[in-house]
């Protein structure tokens, strides 16, 4: 029996994207994305290390994108995992209105938000 320990939902999405990281931009495609971060496909010829950090960029359509800072987390053969942990104000509202139409459930959509803001937002 699996256990699934994800707060965030993740939501599947196929999209170009692309990602900085090494110097370097990368041309991917967005596999899923959540509140929290988002799975791409790995770029051939991309070789890096969990804890090596990026610039994520999503390609929506024209003229609409989310953008977002994050670190790798896992890695496999076809995929990048990375976690989130930067997103500019317009960013996030595109982010949360695509997660709000996937959901389908304001009050879960307000839980995830919630979460989101506990864990990436720091108090000064």
């Amino acid at each position: 029996m699996v256990i699934e320990r994800r707060r965030f939902t993740r939501i599947g999405l196929h999209v170009r994207a692309e990602f900085t990281s090494q110097d370097r931009r990368w041309a991917c495609r967005a596999i899923d994305i959540s509140l929290n971060g988002a799975l791409v496909s790995r770029p051939r010829g991309w070789v890096g290390e969990q804890g090596d950090r990026c610039t994520l960029l999503f390609r929506l359509d024209e003229g609409t994108c989310i953008q977002m800072a994050a670190i790798l987390r896992h890695q496999d053969r076809d995929a990048l995992g990375w976690q989130c942990t930067g997103i500019d104000l317009d960013s996030m509202s595109e982010l949360r209105r695509l997660v709000e139409l996937n959901l389908g459930e304001p009050a879960r959509m307000r839980r995830q938000l919630a979460d989101m803001l506990r864990e990436h937002v720091k108090t000064v």
